[in-house]
């Protein structure tokens, strides 16, 4: 045994946020788990560049894969990050939402406002 058969993926792990080009790398994986894509956008793990693993951040379900690669460490790590993503997200938003409900309940404001979800705050 030359002692790195054990060993998962090789090389430096990089988890960013999905963009506009990814969409195609992002349907491999739902596709190689015979799965759809879900809508939304996610958090992406990355191995020498290649896509290994991806977490949806707007809908609750389970990470893609490729299930013929064993990811499971780098898993475990974009599920971490994807929960502290979704509670930055709650806790930028939850003030936001206060705010508004307080003003509608004291009749401050009209009940047509948007509340932004990206940029946390009210237009």
């Amino acid at each position: 045994m030359d002692g790195t058969s054990h060993l998962e993926l090789a090389g430096p792990i990089v988890i960013r946020m999905d963009g506009p080009g990814d969409q195609t790398a992002l349907r491999r994986p739902a596709e190689l788990d015979s799965r759809t894509l879900p809508e939304g956008s996610f958090l992406l793990a990355e191995v020498r560049g290649e896509l290994v693993a991806a977490a949806a951040l707007d809908v609750d379900c389970e990470l893609l894969k490729d299930p013929f690669r064993r990811t499971f460490n780098v898993r475990q790590l974009l599920e971490l990050q994807a929960g502290y993503v979704r509670r930055a997200r709650q806790t930028a938003t939850a003030p936001a939402l206060a705010a508004v409900a307080a003003s509608l309940a004291d009749g401050r404001l009209s009940p047509r406002v948007t509340v932004s979800t990206t940029g946390g705050g009210m237009t």
